[in-house]
């Protein structure tokens, strides 16, 4: 199991989101032992290689850490290896334009980055329900923020539509997916599936472009265009 320095291997890369060579550039490994009975030869043991990962396309860096024990085994008496990857593997990345939202001193703004890198955290390790109650929350506090607290979901809801913020053609899909998919992950024991949260990101992700990007974008164009005479 143990790898050596230099080498190549194939993995799966969160900035390429895909699977690229890296090379080994650091290599940890610890084992164990307990005896359980010494008279009559009788242990258990299992170890631990931490192991240090580069890109070849891009130079990111992860750490991957396998971990065995003997009584964890296939049934050709071999050990079950464990595997663990710091950061988690991702399969989508945060939109661009999330990034400039780090830059602006606006406390909602920061808040809904805050929220929205909890949920891409859950969708990482497979919390599929966690990130859909999380995006379920990034709703609520997004047509607060627009409309106020009319004092419950459906007035909230209501004014939301009212004010323009989904088109009249897509809010049933606001209403009855978006929505309801929080609702039931809460309530009714829905397990959504990784496409699931990443459509409902897709929905979410849209609308909070739309309110608080585009804007942005049309007015540094409006900067650009020449006056009428």
């Amino acid at each position: 199991m143990v790898e050596t320095i230099g080498a190549s291997v194939k993995s799966h890369c969160n900035s390429c989101l895909g699977v690229k060579n890296h090379t080994i550039i650091h290599v940890e490994v610890t084992r164990w032992e307990e005896i359980l009975d010494e008279e009559e030869g009788i242990s258990i043991d299992g170890g631990d290689q931490w192991t240090l990962l580069r890109c070849l396309g891009c130079d990111a860096v992860r750490l991957r850490h396998q971990s065995w024990f003997s009584e964890d085994s296939d049934e050709r008496g071999r050990p079950n290896i464990n595997t663990e990857w710091f950061p988690p593997s991702i399969k989508r990345q945060k939109p661009p334009w999330r990034r400039e939202f780090r830059i602006l001193f606006d406390t909602s703004l920061q808040s809904y980055n805050s929220l929205s890198d909890e949920i891409y955290e859950a969708l990482a390790i497979g919390a599929h329900r966690v990130a859909t109650m999380g995006i379920r929350a990034l709703v609520e506090r997004l047509m607060i923020e627009q409309v106020g607290d009319q004092g419950n979901f459906a007035s909230t809801i209501k004014a939301f539509f009212e004010a323009g913020h989904v088109a009249p053609n897509q809010q049933a899909m606001f209403r009855d997916t978006l929505i309801e998919a929080g609702h039931a992950a809460m309530h009714r024991g829905f397990e959504p599936s990784a496409d699931t949260v990443n459509t409902l990101l897709d929905i979410v992700e849209g609308i909070m472009n739309a309110i608080y990007y585009a804007p942005l974008l049309a007015d540094r164009v409006n900067k650009t265009i020449p006056k009428r005479n």
